[in-house]
């Protein structure tokens, strides 16, 4: 029986973008829409809250959903790539709709922030990388221990 759960599942990096990208949209039209009727005190570090919290959800998937992929230098190509895209456009759609640049946060906290996450990103999906051969040479040797694979020479 084939399992369904999504860690099974071969998603591109890049519809992973078009997913949080979209979900980010959804957060900032409903903060706009908040700030608007004013429901809730005018913010402008609200939409780069949103921004930093769409790029760490997107961290934390894409790097799941690595484990399942069968080509992984292209996957983690294609996911660094969107991962620069993903940063960039909210960083960009975020100043340009608060009117405030990266700088809000007083000290640069923004800035450090974009390099933490740029940093956990890469530790990250290098930790997935070596699992996942790890599980693969570990798998192949239990393969071998049972005598279901003939050992190379």
């Amino acid at each position: 029986m084939e399992s369904n759960s999504l860690f099974t599942r071969s998603i591109n990096p890049l519809k992973q973008l078009g997913v949080i990208f979209g979900f980010f949209g959804i957060c900032i039209a409903v903060i706009f829409l908040l700030h608007t009727t004013g429901a809730i005190d005018p913010n402008p570090m609200l939409y780069w809250e949103a921004a930093f919290t769409c790029v760490m959800v997107y961290i934390i998937f894409s790097s799941a959903l690595s484990f399942s992929y069968p080509n992984k230098s292209k996957y983690f190509m294609f996911a660094i790539i969107s991962f620069i895209i993903l940063m960039v456009s909210t960083g960009v759609l975020a100043a340009v709709i608060s009117g405030q640049s990266i700088d809000i946060g007083g000290g640069g906290s923004f800035r450090w922030m974009y390099m933490m996450f740029t940093f956990s990103y890469l530790v990250l999906l290098t930790i997935v990388n070596s699992m996942s051969k790890i599980l693969q040479y570990v798998k192949k040797q239990d393969a071998r221990l049972r005598g279901e694979v003939e050992e190379d020479n």
